[in-house]
């Protein structure tokens, strides 16, 4: 575009100036320098129009990167009932949904494939009534001929993934109508409804899938690959590789319809960048979006908020890390003496230093705990209910001097050279496993046994691994062994500690924290019975029996707490904002969980009616 200019030199100098300073020019500014009306001496002052987006800049705008932590073993098997399949690299997040996900941030429990479930009054029955128009990516109908296809098969073949606890619980599913299917149970469970290994519904991680009937009926659901994936979220597999999983947004996705939005990003890609250096170099230039847990440490974070201001973990500052829903206990050996006694068992509680263990083996990525719940604002009505308790049992608390009174209690005596012996005169040596393919668990023993050695107390820590392992662990073969406790709900953990699970020393035990660590209290079993028997929808009650089991629980102390388990999972604002953060804890940040689906989208809360969350492109309103 031609412009016209009769400028004298100052005005001409004077412009220039304030351009290459990135102030534009008013026209009174510039007819106040200059002292002429502008008009006059300008005909047209032209701002040069941005230069566009390259294709590739526009193509990454509009892609939401995730860095996985592994390559696709086999890029053609999509079969989410066998554990070969990359299901949890985009499959559980885009492509396939559920009935219900719940929200462990807030408490909330969101329908979604499913709009409503009712128990009959014994709880051995559960009515799900169906959400209207939901269809496959295929555009066929999704409802009830699906969801009792899916149990039959199941039920039919007990080595598919979560076949087994399937057929603990259901015997069978009926169809009442297009829309509504009857789960017949085995046996009364008003909480079946949060059993992600037997029902459609996601709290941890994922649950169960439900098939399309005109798909995968009449192939061999142990063989098929399903390949391509027909699922009813609103993504569908675009290509695949050993090294990236690409999925393309459907814009005939039935939410779009029944929630009134779109998904903002175009794709979404899980893909694998390799090393932990070169996810960091990838998300500090703006590659990556969202990385999976345990790929960076902090200081690889630190590194990367230095290069890039849009990357930010769950906490600006430390710790850092958002709280996975797994704590981490010392699973101490209650059937060997002297830990069979609450005192020695107290005594290693106070022992231990927790703050030390955050700084030295998590680099202050976490934080104490006293318990073996996660700390997220959906359990504060349980942890407020027993503060009481926890001011009198401090289970984080760290007393040398408390401890030696324990020890001396519990019948150990200290000696000359500050080593503690037990009655017959022999030194306390105690036997601590540990994962030597665990990273996080080396460390932790590193710090947890010098601090019980300078104490007296002799710790020898053997690494173990495989099968070897997982053998010692279930036979009771050690004194203390560092465990996660999920999947964190209230009513889940302390059923873990049920005598119903013990087993006598060498026999093998259900699983690891299912009471590897022989506890049992029939007081406490009542009380978990009771609690088995209440619908979780009964708070103040579940409140009132959660006080309870933990009046014996923290007096007796059958496992040690630590720390809670930390998750660093940056996320990077540069294409896609509205990230979930411990400024707006509005869902969790697990980009490798099912309920992803919800940080991308959001969703319409039960308790406001109001939509939630979603992540939005960078600049968008």
């Amino acid at each position: 575009m031609k412009v016209k200019f009769w400028v004298p030199i100052t005005l001409l100098v004077v412009v220039s100036l304030l351009l290459t300073s990135c102030v534009v020019p008013t026209p009174e500014v510039i007819e106040k320098i200059v002292e002429k009306p502008v008009e006059k001496v300008v005909e047209k002052i032209v701002t040069p129009a941005p230069a566009p987006l390259s294709p590739e800049r526009q193509a990454r705008a509009q892609n939401l990167v995730v860095a996985v932590d592994g390559r696709v073993a086999d890029p053609t098997n999509f079969n989410m009932y066998t554990w070969a399949s990359p299901w949890w690299q985009g499959l559980q997040q885009v492509v396939y949904e559920f009935f219900f996900y719940e929200n462990l941030q807030t408490g909330e429990y969101i329908p979604w494939l499913a709009e409503k479930y009712a128990y009959n009054k014994d709880f051995t029955e559960i009515t799900v009534s169906l959400r209207k128009g939901v269809a496959w990516s295929d555009g066929k109908p999704f409802g009830a001929d699906d969801v009792v296809f899916t149990y039959n098969t199941l039920l039919k073949n007990p080595t598919m993934a979560w076949a087994s606890e399937v057929g603990k619980w259901v015997t069978g599913v009926e169809k009442i109508d297009d829309l509504n299917v009857k789960f017949k149970l085995k046996s009364a469970n008003p909480r079946y409804h949060q059993n992600r290994e037997a029902f459609p519904a996601v709290g941890i991680w994922g649950a169960i899938y439900v098939l399309p009937k005109h798909i995968w009926e009449g192939q061999d659901p142990l063989k098929f690959k399903n390949n391509p994936p027909i699922g009813t979220g609103p993504y569908k597999l675009a290509s695949a590789s050993e090294t990236a999983l690409v999925y393309e947004r459907r814009d005939d996705w039935w939410g779009i319809k029944a929630f009134g939005i779109t998904p903002a990003p175009k794709t979404a890609t899980f893909q694998y960048f390799g090393t932990e250096t070169s996810v960091a170099l990838a998300l500090a230039a703006n590659e990556i979006d969202f990385p999976f847990i345990g790929i960076l440490s902090v200081g690889s974070l630190k590194e990367v908020q230095r290069r890039n201001p849009n990357v930010r973990a769950w906490h600006k500052d430390a710790p850092y890390a958002w709280l996975d829903p797994c704590p981490r206990a010392l699973m101490v050996q209650n059937a060997k003496a002297p830990l069979d006694k609450k005192e020695a068992r107290w005594a290693i509680s106070y022992l231990i230093d927790r703050k030390a263990v955050v700084n030295l083996a998590y680099e202050g990525t976490t934080v104490p705990t006293w318990g073996i719940w996660p700390y997220y604002d959906g359990m504060k009505p349980y942890f407020d209910a027993v503060k009481d308790l926890r001011d009198k049992y401090p289970a984080d608390a760290f007393d040398a001097k408390k401890a030696e009174g324990l020890l001396t209690t519990a019948g150990l005596k200290k000696g000359g050279d500050g080593a503690w012996t037990t009655a017959d005169g022999k030194k306390l040596q105690l036997r601590y496993l540990v994962n030597a393919d665990s990273t996080e668990e080396m460390k932790v023993s590193a710090v947890i046994a010098d601090q019980l050695k300078a104490a007296g107390i002799d710790v020898q820590v053997q690494p173990l691994s495989g099968g070897v392992l997982s053998d010692a662990i279930l036979r009771g073969d050690y004194d203390l062994k560092l465990h996660s406790f999920c999947p964190g709900y209230v009513f889940d953990n302390l059923e873990l500690f049920h005598s119903k699970y013990f087993v006598e020393l060498g026999k093998p035990a259900p699983w690891y924290e299912r009471n590897s660590f022989r506890y049992r209290n029939t007081a406490f079993d009542k009380i978990v019975d009771e609690m088995a028997a209440t619908p979780p929808t009964e708070v103040d009650k579940v409140k009132d029996q959660f006080k309870r089991a933990m009046a014996i629980w923290f007096d007796e102390l059958p496992v040690v707490p630590v720390v809670q388990a930390p998750a660093l999972v940056p996320t990077n604002s540069t294409y896609w904002t509205g990230w979930p953060s411990a400024d707006n804890p509005w869902n969790m940040p697990v980009c490798w969980w099912a309920t992803f689906n919800l940080v991308i989208n959001g969703y319409q809360s039960p308790t406001t009616g109001k939509w939630v969350g979603g992540i939005k492109a960078a600049g968008a309103k």
